[in-house]
């Protein structure tokens, strides 16, 4: 398997047919951004069969980390943190951005062979209208590829 994170939580996302896309800082990369990270940040649909998708392909990272979660718990919280061999943080809305309007406007791309479905500029922007510093400075960055 590929050593890129983010190609490998996407393969094994997209083996299960899950509901997701990718966000943050890999977003920003994929909107052709430099930006350091190494975690994963995606954005799931909010229904229990879709949960269980996200946690059948997460569960076949090295460490197994979460065949301890359970549909409920994406109900519960905003934001669950599989910490794997790749950290992956799973969340059902992106501050104000949710799946289903933000997949109207989602561009993808194909990295080693995986397509890779993340957040257009306009959502990864609306995403980041929060408190943290390095979310101010990414919502610059991010203005500047807007036409």
């Amino acid at each position: 398997m590929t050593s890129n994170p983010l190609v490998k939580v996407c393969k094994l996302l997209n083996a299960q047919d899950a509901e997701y896309l990718v966000i943050g800082g890999w977003a920003m990369i994929m909107n052709s951004l430099v930006r350091a990270t190494e975690d994963v940040d995606i954005l799931i649909a909010d229904h229990h069969a879709n949960f269980q998708k996200v946690i059948d392909a997460l569960s076949l990272l090295s460490d197994g980390a979460a065949r301890e979660l359970v549909p409920n718990d994406f109900k519960e919280n905003v934001v669950i943190k599989i910490a794997d061999e790749v950290e992956v943080d799973v969340s059902t809305q992106a501050w104000t951005v949710r799946y289903p309007e933000a997949l109207a406007n989602a561009l993808s791309r194909e990295v080693d062979g995986v397509l890779i479905p993340f957040l257009s500029i306009p959502d990864l922007i609306r995403s980041k209208q929060t408190h943290r510093d390095q979310d101010r400075v990414d919502v610059e960055m991010l203005r500047r590829l807007l036409p």
